[in-house]
């Protein structure tokens, strides 16, 4: 697949998914005759934090990674799309709170904490992680390939995953155990539990795991450096938005960025002529701007 197709196919994709996001937090929205359950400035704050500007990278790779494994029905990915997107808006709020990275802009708005309050991003947080899981214990997939992309999903989000490494990043600083635990592991299981999903052996399943780390650690190098270039632009304050037009030119990538994109796109192309999107998008990720 060429990198514009590959391009197309991703906005395609990310439209889809938004419509998805919408529809499932849309509490007390769809004509029902009881009231939602759920407290109005929670869903407020849950819709703030989901919906809006956002790659919804990690909710592609799963769908992509489940329809190039042989799988056709939507109505199986469709509940792991929302949640895994739901789940990495979790991680941002709790990302950008005063005791992490006290961070005051997010997708060029307000962090969720700056828009309503502490306490509200909180169980924002919490609420946004337990609808996930509900979403995908209530979905229609075969239950042995459910729970094994839930297991996957929980493992990657887990002590030994993004709470870890988010703990690691407060103690030590940024590095790469810390990004392989906060980024390259939850994008893994998002390529894993899209194969899983659509029945995929063992052995293939453990091919795209090594194939989404080298994806999620060249993702989060990618950041690092967008990072750094609006760090440039400014000479005090917190994460400001930085308009693209504003920004200079980026420096080329680093040898291990390369090594990265090389290393996920060899790997993704091994699995086959289905895997197109896949074996173009790191390409995509190491030349994006935003």
């Amino acid at each position: 697949m060429t990198p514009s197709a590959a391009r197309a196919r991703l906005e395609s994709d990310r439209q889809v998914i938004n419509r998805w996001l919408a529809d499932d937090l849309a509490f007390g929205k769809r004509g029902d005759r009881k009231p939602s359950p759920v407290p109005a400035r929670l869903a407020v704050a849950m819709r703030y934090a989901v919906l809006g500007r956002a790659k919804r990278v990690r909710a592609a790779l799963l769908l992509e990674t489940f329809r190039a494994a042989g799988g056709r029905s939507m109505p199986q990915v469709r509940p792991f799309c929302s949640g895994i997107e739901m789940i990495h808006a979790f991680s941002l709020i709790h990302d950008d709170l005063p005791c992490m990275d006290d961070d005051d802009y997010r997708r060029g708005k307000a962090s969720l904490h700056r828009r309503f309050d502490e306490a509200t991003a909180v169980l924002t947080g919490d609420a946004l992680m337990a609808y996930a899981f509900e979403l995908f214990a209530a979905g229609p997939a075969l239950a042995e390939r459910k729970n094994e992309a839930l297991r996957v999903i929980a493992a990657a989000v887990g002590p030994a995953g993004m709470a870890g490494g988010q703990l690691l990043d407060l103690a030590e600083g940024a590095g790469d155990e810390v990004n392989r635990r906060k980024t390259a592991l939850f994008m893994a299981s998002a390529v894993e539990a899209g194969a899983a999903l659509a029945g995929a052996p063992a052995a293939r399943r453990a091919r795209l795991r090594e194939a989404g780390l080298a994806l999620g650690m060249l993702f989060q190098a990618t950041d690092d450096r967008l990072d750094r270039l609006e760090d440039s632009q400014r000479p005090v304050g917190r994460r400001l938005p930085v308009a693209p037009a504003l920004r200079p030119k980026l420096p080329g990538p680093e040898a291990g960025m390369l090594s990265a994109c090389q290393q996920a796109t060899r790997a993704f192309r091994a699995m086959g002529r289905s895997y197109g999107f896949l074996t173009a998008l790191p390409e995509l990720i190491l030349n994006r701007t935003a």
